[in-house]
């Protein structure tokens, strides 16, 4: 990607922005603004800031450069083009797409971490009968049954070492694990899918099949061994750790086994914050059968969830798979209305949907060209 005349550098997320603003107001020379030791973000957990954001899981062939010259906040991609190892992106490639025409911008990889997806480098066909299911004895033990709306995906029993150890923890050689894969191709941090699987596993009362009645403790416990291997392991104390879907981690509903589960959810509720820079939240607002535009129908009680997480400062990255334009309309405004960041595309997640009225834009030049404006006009009004 060609560089514009761009202000490259200028992250939203290193705190550079109010330093600028300070020079502005001649508090300071721009060059000292910039510059001097920087105090790691991850030891205050600086919020990820986010206005805008995209979400394409495919289609990059033809993509990757409309990606790079994108306004939006965040890229949210897959690290791979087609999802196998033979087709991981570059260093290059992710340095060229966080390089936006409005500065530096996190780029984030999808990483499912509640199943097993058969196209990626790990998994081994053998493993699966004629039928689809695993084969006792040649199958891994971690490996469940498949997802019936996605046959190619399946179920894993992700609290057992074996499933871990492929997404975290080897560095190097063919079992490189999926994480260490992401870290070393650049990218900011991860977008970790069906988290919810905490909910296939548990209790029956759940709408579980029993098999670990603790597998919501055990989903937070997987969340958090993952960011503390990618910020300190590995070294990377600014990495992003955005969860999607799964909200039912914070309510007490999910641990009936507890004397008192309020208090067990409040309790693994700020286990899990303390982790995590936001959530993911996918079909809040128009929900149904259809892979796209289905009926105006709010998830309350997803909803109510949602509003914890912005209330603690965790950013909401509401994704409604809706193309009329009344219903975009009206997912951004419910959306917005609740500051969550809305994204509105189609389900296969193969292109950049661009919404007409909702173009992203480069906020932090609005941010800076309007402070500079109002420093101004308080000099002049001073005489």
């Amino acid at each position: 990607m060609q560089l514009k005349g761009r202000a490259s550098g200028l992250s939203v997320r290193a705190g550079i922005l109010p330093a600028l603003i300070a020079a502005l107001a001649g508090c300071l020379p721009v060059s000292s603004a910039v510059a001097g030791p920087q105090v790691s973000p991850r030891a205050s957990r600086i919020p990820l800031t986010v206005d805008s954001w995209t979400y394409q899981l495919q289609g990059y062939s033809a993509s990757l450069q409309t990606l790079g010259d994108s306004k939006f906040d965040l890229l949210v991609i897959d690290y791979s083009e087609f999802g196998d190892g033979g087709s991981e992106l570059t260093a290059q490639q992710i340095a060229n797409l966080k390089d936006s025409p409005c500065g530096d911008r996190p780029v984030v990889a999808y990483m499912s971490i509640g199943e097993a997806e058969s196209y990626r480098y790990y998994f081994d066909s053998n493993w699966i009968g004629p039928d689809n299911q695993p084969i006792p004895g040649t199958a891994p033990d971690w490996l469940g049954p498949p997802n019936p709306g996605f046959t190619d995906n399946y179920k894993v029993k992700y609290w057992m070492a074996g499933w871990q150890a492929i997404i975290f923890g080897d560095t190097s050689g063919a079992d490189k694990s999926y994480l260490d894969r992401i870290i070393d191709a650049g990218f900011d941090g991860v977008y970790l899918d069906i988290i919810d699987a905490f909910e296939y596993w548990g209790p029956t009362e759940n709408g579980g099949n029993d098999t670990k009645r603790d597998s919501a403790a055990g989903m937070v416990d997987f969340v958090r061994a993952l960011a503390q291997y990618a910020r300190q392991t590995r070294g990377k104390p600014d990495f992003i750790v955005i969860p999607q879907n799964g909200t039912g981690l914070i309510a007490d509903w999910t641990y009936p086994d507890a004397a008192d589960p309020a208090a067990e959810a409040a309790a693994q509720k700020q286990r899990y914050f303390e982790v995590i820079d936001g959530i993911g939240a996918e079909d809040t607002f128009f929900f149904g059968p259809a892979d796209n535009d289905n009926p105006l129908d709010p998830q309350t009680e997803t909803i109510a969830l949602l509003d914890e997480f912005t209330t603690a400062g965790k950013v909401v990255l509401a994704i409604d798979y809706v193309t009329q334009t009344a219903k975009i309309q009206t997912f951004y405004e419910m959306a917005r209305a609740r500051r969550y960041k809305p994204y509105a595309t189609v389900r296969d997640l193969d292109v950049m949907t661009v919404n007409a009225g909702y173009e992203p834009v480069c906020r932090w030049l609005e941010y800076w060209v309007g402070a500079a404006g109002r420093v101004g006009a308080e000099r002049a009004a001073g005489g």
